[in-house]
């Protein structure tokens, strides 16, 4: 397998500079900012040369390197978050735990502060009592939850409103757990967006345990004109004959696209690439880390 250095996500991506310079009529450019979802994995410890503690740095050094301003992590549980403060400064982590007390996986956001500052933040769970702290009432194995997070972009003064989010792996029960996760989360966007739609930016990001294709998609970002979000990287249409996320380590090359950028309200994304080369001679994590750059108009 061919080593390559981080640095090349600038090549893979053909991404246009994220703040670029108005056009020869002296217009205004947009602002751009770039988003990443990257499932880290947990620390199993029969994952042996792959265990959390030999990949922590180069999981630290992805997210550096990458220019993004906005990270979701998923698997990522207290002792990892903690071992990726130092070797992130100038990162914000929110979200806490999904269990009551604070425990278990967090769904972190990672927010670049100096492109970017929080206005607000928060979790709920996908259960019947969503504000309540680890509930868990339709039978999955876990709680599950959503992190999100109203964020300023500082250069123009925007908002996004991200959201991140681990949904169950696995068929039949869970399969319509995660149906039924993609509906509650469609409901809080559309409540909290309900008054401004046409000027606040939605993000979603997350390891969804289901191809682009399936129903939980389906349900989360609807279809047609009246579809609340839309995939980012069918939107952008990167040239990626083996768009599948995830990797065992291996460096699989599948179709099955389980890790997802959403986007919705007044945002495009203009490229999406996942990174699918190992870093240093190591795989990052199980999962290919998935990037887009968005355009906010």
């Amino acid at each position: 397998m061919r080593r390559t250095s981080i640095l090349a996500l600038a090549l893979w991506l053909v991404l246009v500079p994220l703040a670029p310079r108005g056009d020869a009529q002296g217009r205004a450019a947009k602002t751009r900012l770039r988003a990443m979802t990257f499932n880290v994995r947990y620390d199993f410890e029969d994952d042996g040369p792959n265990r959390w503690p030999h990949r922590k740095e180069t999981v630290a050094k992805v997210i550096r390197e990458s220019q993004a301003w906005v990270v979701g992590l998923q698997e990522d549980k207290g002792e990892q978050v903690d071992d990726l403060r130092p070797l992130l400064p100038g990162w914000e982590f929110l979200g806490r735990g999904r269990n009551q007390g604070g425990s278990g996986e967090r769904c972190s956001i990672l927010v670049h502060r100096e492109h970017v500052r929080v206005r607000d933040a928060g979790d709920f769970w996908l259960s019947d009592t969503p504000d309540v702290e680890g509930s868990n009432t339709w039978g999955d194995r876990y709680p599950r939850k959503v992190t999100w997070a109203a964020l300023e972009v500082k250069r123009s003064r925007t908002t996004v409103l991200v959201l991140n989010t681990h949904l169950p792996e696995g068929t039949g029960k869970n399969h319509a757990l995660r149906v039924r996760g993609a509906r509650l989360m469609r409901e809080w966007i559309a409540a909290r967006t309900a008054r401004d739609r046409e000027r606040l930016a939605v993000v979603v990001l997350g390891d969804f345990n289901a191809g682009a294709d399936d129903e939980p998609r389906t349900a989360l970002a609807g279809e047609g004109a009246d579809a609340l979000l839309r995939d980012a990287w069918t939107e952008a249409a990167p040239n990626d004959p083996s768009p599948g996320t995830y990797n065992d380590f291996r460096g699989l090359r599948t179709q099955q696209r389980i890790d997802w950028i959403l986007i919705g309200g007044p945002i495009r994304a203009v490229a999406a690439a996942k990174l699918d080369q190992q870093v240093d001679g190591r795989w990052p994590s199980d999962h290919y880390p998935v990037l887009a750059d968005l355009e906010l108009r």
